[in-house]
């Protein structure tokens, strides 16, 4: 049966907001919001326990936190494959790539936001593991340990796109503005590429020079976000300013940004336009994205999870149990001779069921893995790890194309041509591959030095001349 109740709980800028989210036919409905101060402690702000355990009495079911946008890195890719696992696997190589943190003191998620034809659009997620478990053990120290781990930008994006305030077409820059800083969001055609939180808190409003200062860094940092996007996006046409202002927030701020911006079009929205953080957090809990959904909770969380809903049904399988024995016992009492026989009936069906059940559970989680892994040798996360492997230093890929039991395209670039036939070479060495075909190399001048485009394309076996695009 699912889920009849869903909370999400957002702490941001000393503040605790929830929204209680119950299921109604069909649709989720709000049955309960509600926000409380929550001040943080330490030198590393973390949320109390104390403060938060008054509140859990609101809340209800499943729980997502969301954490601040400020603690996460958020990177958007286009990833070649439509597969849950392919792109779990493809997202893990790409987080490696920008996290500036260690493997292993990082936790790392991803979620599809867009899928056209073989390619989706990826959202990736990379936290300190510390700041994820600094929140989880107010919640576990409170009584309530969440769930599922957002991130707060996600939420507000839900937001956004519900709204329909946004053209479907063109470039928007979308700023949420509030006491505590700004949160910047690139829009292009509908999709969202980069995540920002920009640099806060705001100074305060009688300071006219702190506040312009820190506004006019506030537009460079957007500055350098379109700048990025356009080196790895391609360019587009101008794009156009949305701010979503809270009520405290002076509003000769955006326009401060949209001049130094350079831009023509300004549209301001009054914050409370949106719903709330917490409700996009619990709706993306009430309505996951496919085929791949982010969530930044350790795995050990996971597991106490299982095992506290385990433990919840066989405590009600146990009631039930208790409840049907005590009025079997009733009937038995009245008809001894009768219900002895049909009682013992019932526990031999039982105990010769128990043992056939438990193998068709094994046998179909068997069938399941083997369907799941069975001939993966040449899948797009297989080819791309090979690639990854031989990719030299100084060489990047621009594009990567994989046609199924056929072949892969490959565009990139590199500061040298000799690292381009390094490269092709090892290609030629990895028995993954049938045929590596370069289609030659263009080298170029640029501001930064010479620069070598070339292009490949590596023939799959079964693939042939056919398979190559």
């Amino acid at each position: 049966m699912a889920t009849a109740w869903i909370t999400g709980v957002c702490w941001r800028q000393n503040r605790l907001e929830w929204t209680v989210l119950r299921r109604a036919k069909e649709a989720w409905e709000i049955a309960g919001q509600g926000q409380a101060e929550a001040p943080a402690e330490g030198a590393e702000p973390r949320l109390p326990a104390a403060a938060l355990k008054p509140h859990l009495k609101r809340f209800k079911g499943r729980v997502a936190l969301a954490l601040p946008t400020d603690r996460a890195l958020l990177r958007v890719a286009l990833l070649p494959s439509t597969e849950a696992a392919e792109l779990r696997g493809m997202a893990e190589l790409q987080t490696d790539k920008f996290s500036p943190f260690p493997v292993e003191t990082v936790a790392a998620g991803a979620e599809t936001l867009a899928a056209a034809g073989t390619s989706a659009l990826v959202a990736m997620a990379v936290v300190r593991r510390e700041d994820v478990e600094a929140v989880g053990q107010a919640f576990q120290g409170a009584g309530a340990p969440p769930d599922v781990v957002d991130v707060a930008a996600l939420g507000w994006w839900w937001g956004l796109r519900r709204s329909g305030q946004l053209p479907a077409h063109g470039t928007q820059i979308v700023l949420r503005a509030e006491t505590a800083g700004l949160e910047m969001l690139v829009v292009r055609d509908g999709s969202p590429l980069p995540f920002r939180a920009l640099p806060g808190p705001a100074p305060e409003p009688a300071d006219a020079a702190a506040q312009a200062a820190w506004l006019d860094e506030c537009a460079e940092e957007v500055t350098d976000s379109l700048t990025a996007l356009e080196t790895e996006w391609g360019a587009a046409g101008a794009p156009t300013l949305h701010v979503f202002r809270a009520a405290d927030v002076p509003a000769d701020g955006a326009e401060r940004i949209r001049k130094a911006l350079g831009l023509d079009a300004l549209f301001a929205h009054a914050l409370e336009e949106l719903p709330t953080i917490s409700e996009g957090v619990a709706r993306r809990l009430a309505e996951p994205a496919q085929p791949l959904a982010l969530d930044l909770a350790p795995e050990a969380w996971r597991a106490a999870d299982a095992e506290r809903r385990t433990r919840r049904r066989l405590l009600r399988s146990a009631t039930i149990f208790a409840t049907t024995w005590l009025l079997a016992i009733g009937v038995f009492l009245t008809l001894l001779n009768v219900r002895r026989g049909s009682l013992a009936r019932l526990q031999a069906q039982v105990e010769e069921m128990e043992g056939p059940a438990l193998e068709i559970r094994k046998l179909r989680a068997k069938v399941r893995d083997f369907a799941q892994y069975a001939d993966r040798s040449h899948s797009a996360l297989e080819c791309l790890r090979a690639v990854a492997a031989t990719l030299p230093e100084g060489v990047e890929l621009t594009s990567y194309v994989y046609r199924k039991g056929a072949s892969l395209a490959l565009r990139g670039e590199a500061d040298a041509p000799d690292k381009v036939y390094a490269f092709n070479q090892a290609l030629e060495q990895t028995s993954l591959f049938l045929e590596v075909k370069s289609e030659g190399i263009s080298t170029r001048n640029t501001p930064q030095g010479p620069s070598s485009q070339f292009g490949a394309t590596l023939v799959l076996p079964g693939g042939g001349e056919e398979g190559a695009p």
